[in-house]
């Protein structure tokens, strides 16, 4: 149960953060069609997660599927980190023309 509990908890944080990163990444004409592709790929994802994890399961023991979610979890975390940082203050650089709107 507390192997579930984590990975609830981690694919509520990731959801929320993630739909906050692509909010403030993508122009507002264009975030229908990336959230239709993050969609694609995050049900997808799931398919392809899900035949893996029962290979694993299989070979390696029920416990294998957590394990690898949870490393694949951290070097994704890893590889993006510096990534977030740049658009979690996107807006704090200045326009070219120097005219903030609002």
């Amino acid at each position: 149960m507390p192997v579930f509990f984590v990975f609830g908890a981690h694919a509520f944080v990731w959801w929320t953060t993630s739909a906050t990163v692509r909010q403030r990444a993508v122009p507002l004409p264009l975030q229908g069609r990336v959230g239709s592709v993050n969609m694609v790929g995050t049900f997808g994802g799931l398919v392809l997660g899900s035949a893996i994890g029962g290979v694993l399961a299989q070979h390696s023991g029920v416990t294998a599927p957590f394990w690898f979610a949870f490393a694949g979890s951290a070097l994704f975390v890893v590889l993006i980190w510096r990534q977030l940082r740049h658009v979690a203050h996107a807006d704090d650089r200045a326009p070219a023309d120097g005219v903030r709107p609002g």
